[in-house]
């Protein structure tokens, strides 16, 4: 009898070192879930890959057997609708519970997750629950437990995931904690990316509005402009072939005005090409480009221009050297409209032979960067940031009211692409 409680005595610390080893390799666990979540957050280029990345790595980094995320109608009596699912079972489970979820007369551990705001945890599906009407499929998976959590934005429930695990009481407090806060950055996630969609949008609306006003401009100085001065341009040739013709002189008056249309005709043609690519880039480097950018425009405004760089020979590709000039040229535009700057500087700068780095700043009126960008309405802001990412570059803007805008375009002189610094 004394032998026997000695020995219940010895084993009593082993199974609790043993208990506190498994809470510890399951918290472990659960961490690097969040981890591998969290990379893919970051990563994540659009909502459903974001939605099939969080259910993959809750069963293969997790260890549980089934997850599945579905998305809440307008309505509490609307279905739920499954984005995404991962595990054992994967097709026939899911549909099971989901038929089960959206049963006009129960109310799952899912549905009752997303009506109240709050997880909701089954420890033991082998013991039957109103909130477990799958509870039979789950058993037959060989799940044993499983927890509902809500994704919340603005204060509601807009979707529900749901993890499956293959034992009994898997979900402890510390665990669903841990897992509530997933489903928090989960749900964060989820609009973070339809945000970024949402803008990315505008900004291809806005680019083709930019596109559709430069062909308007076009295709009014080709009417109005060199198209009326050509007209005109051909009545005096014929009233000077009607001279010749009869064998009167053609007034040198006429010839002057013919010769002055020409030449109106040739400065319209050279601005229409110059807008849609600046002839001197072709001669110029892009260093070059700048500075008669810069001169004519400090000549034209009476605004101070200054650029400073470091001369060096810079053989940059004929379509980056184009787009960033342009980028830049919109850049300078806008300080020059909007800005109602004293003084614009330009540097130019090459970081360690990897990157070339673009900054024009002013001291003028400056904005508000952050409802610019949640709000993007200026054609020029977007047109540089286009510009900028399609030679792999990036282009930021930071501005303060009343203390002016800086632009910076960075543009990668490698294979890689780069960040703004």
């Amino acid at each position: 009898m004394i032998d026997t409680e000695r020995r219940r005595s010895r084993n009593r610390p082993l199974a609790q070192r043993r208990s506190t080893e498994d809470e510890l390799r399951r918290l472990g666990r659960t961490h690097a879930v969040l981890s591998r979540c969290n990379r893919s957050l970051a990563r994540a280029l659009d909502e459903r890959a974001l939605l099939n990345a969080f259910c993959a790595n809750l069963v293969e980094v997790g260890g549980y057997g089934f997850a599945w995320i579905g998305y809440a109608g307008a309505s509490r009596r609307a279905p739920l609708r499954l984005v995404a699912h991962a595990g054992q079972g994967d097709e026939a489970f899911a549909a099971t519970v989901l038929a089960c979820a959206n049963a006009g007369n129960r109310r799952s551990a899912c549905r009752v997750a997303c009506e109240a705001g709050t997880p909701v945890c089954l420890r033991d599906l082998s013991t039957p629950s109103a909130l477990a009407p799958w509870g039979d499929a789950a058993l037959g998976q060989g799940y044993r437990s499983m927890i509902a959590l809500p994704l919340r934005a603005d204060g509601a429930a807009f979707g529900n995931f749901s993890i499956f695990a293959d034992s009994p009481d898997a979900f402890d407090a510390p665990e669903v904690a841990l897992l509530a806060e997933l489903a928090d950055d989960l749900a964060f996630g989820i609009q973070t990316v339809r945000t970024r969609a949402a803008q990315a949008q505008q900004v291809r609306c806005l680019r083709n509005d930019a596109e559709r006003d430069a062909r308007g401009r076009l295709a009014a100085t080709l009417h109005d402009g060199v198209g009326q001065t050509v007209q005109a341009l051909n009545l005096g040739l014929k009233q000077a072939r009607a001279l010749a013709e009869r064998g009167e002189t053609v007034p040198v008056a006429l010839l002057d005005r013919l010769v002055d249309e020409a030449g109106e005709v040739l400065r319209g043609l050279r601005a229409v090409s110059c807008e849609l690519r600046p002839l001197f880039l072709e001669r110029l480097s892009l260093l070059d480009a700048i500075r008669h950018q810069c001169s004519e425009t400090a000549q034209r405004t009476g605004i101070s221009i200054q650029v400073c760089a470091v001369d060096r020979l810079l053989t940059l590709d004929e379509q980056v050297k184009e787009q960033c000039f342009l980028a830049f040229r919109e850049a300078l535009s806008n300080a020059v409209r909007h800005a109602a700057a004293g003084r614009i500087d330009v540097v130019l700068r090459v970081r360690t032979d990897d990157r070339l780095i673009l900054t024009i700043s002013d001291d003028g009126v400056g904005f508000d960067t952050h409802h610019t960008s949640a709000h993007p309405a200026g054609l020029g802001l977007c047109m540089i940031q286009e510009r900028a990412a399609g030679v792999r570059g990036r282009a930021c803007v930071r501005s303060t009211p009343r203390k002016g805008t800086v632009v910076r375009i960075c543009v990668p002189l490698t294979e890689e692409p780069i960040l703004c610094p």
